[in-house]
């Protein structure tokens, strides 16, 4: 290990999607720890009073693939930790651990529907990235929210991959069209979308997977929906992120992550205030 404690890795790679909005790459100096796709890491920075202010963030990449760890960030105003993150420069030192987390891609015969909001994505792409990898194929629609057209990270990833025969069904969305004049996609927060998406699919419970990350309104509101039509709780898997103290109204299903200790402690504020 290069540098002193309690850094043990570097960034690796900085990526601009759009302003305060990043793929970032950490290199682990360490052994590289596995991990599988869908889990999280946590990242670590030393702030302005010597204390360690440590984030779990859902890795985006290839569990194939450990040569470094990607991660899809928003900077935050005020966040403790992503105004840190800001401030470095390739090369810099920055603290990683992990891997934790039980949001999986299930060993089913389903169709999978990822719903994402923001930087909820991550985790869909590190599934998606690792089926590849490992030559295997499977069902998935995947929608994908945001503000602005511009926060549409891998969008032409995607749709190549789509396009090249890949079994992906891939839908974005954005919340506010008024400043995005020249977007022609589906336009409304993500959760507006998913019944027309089940319905245009012919995602039934007999069939269908469904996956949630994002904002607590969003998995809330699709929990609710998918309820209604009759999918059971553990065919509902979310990843979910509270504040300490932040009362919430969903059940956590099977599956689901619930950070709600010292260590993930106001990481909601840390994360994207999604569209």
């Amino acid at each position: 290990m290069s540098d002193p404690y309690p850094y043990n890795g570097r960034l690796s790679r900085w990526e601009e999607v759009a302003p305060g909005l990043a793929i970032v790459g950490v290199e682990s100096l360490d052994p590289p720890f596995a991990f599988e796709p869908g889990q999280y890491a946590t990242l670590g920075l030393v702030g302005s009073e010597g204390k360690l202010v440590q984030r779990p963030m859902s890795i985006s990449s290839s569990a194939d693939d450990l040569t470094e760890y990607e991660f899809f960030i928003r900077l935050v105003e005020g966040g403790a930790f992503t105004n840190l993150l800001w401030e470095l420069r390739v090369g810099d030192p920055i603290n990683i651990k992990g891997p934790k987390g039980r949001f999986l891609l299930q060993d089913d015969d389903h169709t999978a529907l990822f719903v994402a909001s923001g930087t909820g994505l991550a985790p869909f792409m590190s599934m998606l990235d690792t089926l590849r990898d490992r030559g295997q194929e499977r069902e998935i629609v995947l929608l994908h929210g945001v503000s602005h057209e511009h926060d549409l990270a891998w969008r032409g990833e995607l749709e190549g991959l789509e396009r090249d025969g890949f079994p992906l069904h891939y839908v974005s969305t954005i919340s506010r069209p008024q400043l995005n004049p020249g977007w022609r996609g589906p336009t409304g927060r993500v959760e507006t979308i998913v019944p027309g998406q089940l319905d245009g699919h012919g995602l039934t419970p007999d069939s269908t997977t469904l996956y949630l990350c994002g904002n607590p309104e969003m998995i809330v509101a699709v929990d609710e929906c998918a309820q209604a039509r009759g999918f059971a709780p553990e065919q509902v898997r979310k990843e979910l992120y509270w504040p300490k103290g932040r009362a919430h109204g969903v059940a956590v299903g099977a599956g689901a992550e619930v950070v709600d200790d010292a260590e993930g402690e106001d990481e909601a504020a840390d994360r994207e205030p999604e569209p």
